[in-house]
């Protein structure tokens, strides 16, 4: 019976020993893997705390160079003075562009003129262009360089009969009996006032750019020419009854006058 019991007794106690260190080593394992699990807790909680701690005791770093950048490109607000002297800065600066503009195209305009009537007086023909009855009719005119001046005169229509003076014709014969005619007068040492004066005192008016009278049924007219002191007339006549022929062509030759380049 002791032989039996004995036996039993050995081997129950190793199992029991058994039994007893797995539940030691898994109690161990348990408490250690809790207290593992608690201390991670625990550091993560210390770890944000810390983090949360530094971030709210780090102060924001002040950025001056950016600040100064803003206040550059900021704009400064304009006073009412400043504002008033400004438009009016503008405005004469427009002013003086507008009027330096006007300058140089008027200059150039009569660079332009200068230049065709220089261009004009150096050709022997030209063309004079005329209205009549309603249809436009182009007739050609000669340079006639006179003592001083020059004209030009339509072809084959003026005989001259005196220094400066010429008489219309038609195929060589005098038209209209002799009163359609042209000449030039040059007023030495006489204003254009003097002029006008002395052509009132022989019954001539204002009209338009001319000088004109009226004697039976003849019209009188002189285109005034001035330069400085140096007066000079184209004078020319013509009956009522050719007011729309030579009355209109009369005009047309008359402002081809020119003084001549070389004499000034």
């Amino acid at each position: 019976m002791r032989k039996r019991f004995i036996k039993k007794v050995k081997k129950n106690g190793i199992s029991i020993l058994i039994c007893a260190a797995v539940f030691t080593i898994s109690i161990g394992t348990m408490t250690g893997c809790s207290m593992t699990k608690e201390n991670a807790e625990a550091v993560s909680d210390q770890s944000g705390q810390s983090d949360q701690s530094e971030s709210e005791n780090i102060l924001p770093v002040e950025d001056s160079t950016a600040d100064n950048a803003i206040l550059e490109n900021t704009p400064v607000p304009e006073t009412s003075e400043e504002k008033v002297e400004k438009t009016e800065k503008a405005e004469v600066a427009e002013k003086a562009e507008v009027a330096e503009k006007t300058e140089e195209v008027e200059k150039t305009e009569k660079e332009a003129e200068a230049e065709k009537a220089e261009k004009e007086y150096t050709e022997e023909k030209m063309v004079l262009k005329i209205m009549r009855e309603g249809e436009m009719e182009e007739i050609p005119a000669t340079l006639f360089a006179g003592e001083g001046y020059v004209i030009y005169l339509t072809d084959k229509d003026w005989q001259q009969h005196a220094t400066d003076a010429w008489t219309a014709v038609f195929e060589g014969k005098i038209v209209l009996n002799g009163q359609v005619q042209l000449w030039i007068t040059h007023y030495d040492d006489k204003t254009g006032d003097q002029v006008k004066e002395e052509l009132k005192s022989a019954g001539y008016t204002l009209e338009n750019s001319d000088m004109t009278r009226q004697e039976g049924e003849v019209i009188y007219k002189v285109r005034l020419n001035e330069f400085e002191n140096d007066v000079w007339g184209v004078n020319y006549c013509y009956p009522i009854e050719a007011e729309e022929g030579w009355g209109a062509l009369l005009p047309l030759i008359a402002d081809t006058f020119a003084v001549s380049m070389d004499d000034q």
